[in-house]
């Protein structure tokens, strides 16, 4: 396979790049924002962490997103939100 300069670069990637660990922070899926490690005790608030959902057929798959302190607490009280609206509607 040659790469998009066409230059004729061959480039080759086995399996193994899908597994290779990065040395970027964990990152927030909803913001972007850096966040802390977790053996951090220095920080005053606690990340969370969201779970996305999808079904495919028969089949259904969960898959974690981590999220900053902040985006957490916004997400849980807009879920918190629409759900007393729906208790209200009936």
């Amino acid at each position: 396979m040659t790469d998009a300069r066409n230059d004729g670069e061959v480039v080759v990637a086995t399996q193994d790049a899908l597994f290779a660990g990065t040395d970027e922070a964990a990152r927030c899926d909803a913001c972007g924002a850096a966040l802390p490690a977790e053996d951090d005790d220095s920080a005053y608030s606690v990340a969370g962490a969201g779970v996305y959902m999808w079904t495919r057929g028969d089949e259904t798959r969960f898959e974690k997103a981590p999220l900053c302190a902040d985006c957490a607490a916004a997400i849980g009280m807009t879920a918190l939100a629409r759900w007393e609206i729906e208790e209200e509607e009936g």
